[in-house]
Parts: structure tokens; C-alpha cells; sequence
């Protein structure tokens, strides 16, 4: 991993959207190889997905910030988080492939769990069941909380900064953080 100095978090600004739409597209490169859609279709697609995304987080989530991670002040992914008097909420955090597995985004989760723990909320996020990325949550102490839409595809996850009573996310919360990719 990189020096926690060469890693920063900046908000978004609108000449980001190329960049935020490439990142978006990367992420979803593996499921258009299978679909077969020649180039320019498939791109139109991914940006009418981009902006669906982009408009229901700003939707369900208003006040949440959008944030460009950058490594040596050059753009390596983003991270999205919603906040309320109960959690921060992850709804996205995404990495260029290149630098996928190297630690970046343990350090951005692990600042998200710091921001938490300081004003005792809880953080929520779903993963989708079988993705590489659960078993860093699991590893940053995120526990499943339940299965989000069909069964076994989306699962809820959740941390705690310190120990409750009850390790239940409400089940409200839930429903509120509930989206899929479309």
C-alpha cells in the first residue's frame, strides 16, 4: 500500500464526469463481454446506466457525498456515502482495475470507519454475495446482516463501532438502503 499521505479524498466536481463514467463503465466491463453489443451501443448503454445510478443515489440519498479517490493527485476511483443519525451509508465504492487488491481501498473504508466511530454511527453497505469484495469487509469487520432483493445475490452488511445490545441493522434501514444496479 501506498503512504496515507499519496492517498486523498476529494469531492466531486462536474469536469470528473468522464473520468466517474469511465470507472463506472470499467466496473461493468465483464457482464457487456458476455451480452455481445457492438462497442457504441454498449457505451450508450453504460452512460444511460451511469446517469439512472447517479440520479436515484441523488434521489434516496440527498446530502450524499461523492468523492474522487486519488492516488499522487491522479483519480483512482471513488467512493459515494450517505449519511444519516443512525449510519454512514457506503453506496459505492469503486476502484481501477490496475490498482484493484493493493490496499486503496482498505484505506478509504477504514477512513469511512474512523469518520463513524467518531460520531457513533453505524456503517452500512451491500455487496453483491459471491464479489471479491466481501471478504474485505469481512476482514474490516463488516458482518452480514441479510440478503438484499433475489436471494444469495445482494447481501447487506454492517459495522459497529462499538459493541450493542442488539448487532441488528433495523430492518427499515435496510429497505432504505436498498438498490440495484440497473
Amino acid at each position: 500500500m501506498t503512504p496515507d499521505d499519496a492517498l486523498t479524498l476529494r469531492d466531486a466536481q462536474p469536469s470528473d464526469r468522464a473520468f466517474l463514467l469511465a470507472l463506472y463503465a470499467s466496473t461493468r466491463a465483464d457482464e457487456f463481454v458476455q451480452v455481445g453489443w457492438p462497442e457504441q451501443m454498449a457505451q450508450a448503454f453504460m452512460k444511460m446506466q451511469f446517469e439512472a445510478q447517479r440520479g436515484d443515489y441523488e434521489r434516496r440519498y440527498p446530502g450524499a457525498v461523492c468523492q474522487v479517490v486519488e492516488l499522487r493527485q491522479c483519480p483512482v476511483g471513488r467512493l459515494w456515502v450517505a449519511r444519516d443519525a443512525r449510519s454512514l451509508t457506503v453506496l459505492d465504492i469503486s476502484l481501477i482495475a490496475g490498482l484493484r487488491g493493493q490496499g486503496i481501498g482498505t484505506d478509504c473504508l477504514q477512513r469511512v470507519q474512523r469518520d463513524a466511530a467518531a460520531a457513533g454511527l453505524d456503517v452500512a453497505l451491500q455487496v453483491v454475495a459471491d464479489s471479491p469484495a466481501r471478504r474485505l469487509y469481512l476482514r474490516l469487520g463488516f458482518r452480514d446482516v441479510a440478503d438484499v432483493g433475489q436471494a444469495g445475490v445482494r447481501q447487506a452488511m454492517a459495522w459497529t463501532p462499538f459493541p450493542r445490545a442488539s448487532s441488528a441493522l433495523p430492518a427499515h434501514h435496510l429497505k432504505e438502503m436498498h438498490h440495484e444496479q440497473a
